[in-house]
């Protein structure tokens, strides 16, 4: 047996989404390099969450005015090879422009204002129920199986005062999960599986928070786990068959219109392009089911 490869919730779910998209990012090594104002708006606001919280676990005052000072104007974060900047939301608007900053959207009919104002009262809060932080940016790596290396970050460990654990997920999304991504979702799975590693329990509760929307979802229902350990097998399977073939099969769908490898997607990068030929033509002005090419197999 071969050395075990890594594989985040990330990984996982774009295999399940499209073993074409998987087979192009994580086998042929083509990473999207362009960059997105919901990512850049994501990561300074999942930064500011991880200060307040780790403040708080160490028994730091919180400090809501460099909070807001850090959400606007950015922080530099030391890795453990250099120095990077995350950008606020002053460099942010800059970079993309007034416009698309105000423009509402459709899915939300909010505008990055408008979730900004909201993130702002996210922010501040202060949940007066049984839990605490525990842990935030929690780093797991554990061996699955024999079948792969699960690895990632979970962005809160709550912990009450029974000893018992609480997930919870930050979330910038556009809209909230539908009733069917909660009953047995893949990141949760994972999640619990860390923890299970790291504090030898499973969490009783697991939280989506949407931190621009003001709305949290709890997931996972009765019976997830035995699900999502059968649905994390057949991922696994399905990705040592498609490998033993040497065929990663494309599965076109309008979600292609978002596909770093879809001519449909106007902001894929020229040279990525034409990496798949099999994608779907559905484009929000034509939602179509035709595809631009069959797969023969």
């Amino acid at each position: 047996m071969g050395e075990l490869q890594r594989y985040s919730y990330s990984k996982l779910s774009t295999f399940t989404q499209c073993p074409m998209k998987f087979y192009q990012k994580y086998i042929e090594k083509n990473y999207d390099q362009s960059d997105a104002i919901h990512l850049d708006i994501g990561n300074i606001l999942h930064k500011v969450l991880e200060i307040k919280y780790r403040d708080i676990i160490e028994g730091n005052e919180i400090n809501y005015n460099e909070l807001n000072r850090i959400v606007y104007e950015g922080i530099r974060e030391a890795t453990d090879k250099s120095e990077e900047m995350i950008i606020g939301v002053n460099e942010i608007i800059k970079k993309y422009g007034e416009d698309i900053f105000s423009k509402v959207d459709a899915k939300s009919g909010l505008s990055y204002e408008n979730k900004m104002s909201i993130f702002t009262d996210y922010l501040h809060n202060e949940e007066n129920d049984n839990w605490k932080p525990l842990a935030v940016e929690q780093n797991f790596e554990f061996e699955y199986e024999g079948k792969g290396i699960l690895n990632g970050f979970i962005d809160r460990i709550d912990i009450n005062e029974n000893g018992d654990l609480r997930v919870v997920d930050y979330k910038s999304s556009n809209k909230v999960f539908d009733h069917k991504d909660l009953t047995t979702p893949l990141q949760m799975v994972i999640y619990t599986l860390a923890c299970e590693q790291l504090f030898n329990k499973k969490p009783i509760e697991h939280r989506y928070d949407f931190i621009m929307l003001g709305e949290s979802q709890l997931a996972c229902t009765k019976g997830y786990y035995n699900r999502g350990i059968k649905k994390l097998n057949k991922i696994f399977d399905e990705i040592e068959w498609y490998t033993a073939l040497g065929e990663f099969k494309p599965k076109p769908t309008p979600l292609c219109h978002w596909c770093s490898f879809s001519k449909t997607n106007p902001n894929a990068l020229w040279y990525m392009q034409d990496l798949c030929d099999y994608y779907s033509l559905w484009t929000p002005d034509n939602k179509t089911f035709a595809k631009n090419k069959e797969y023969k197999g």
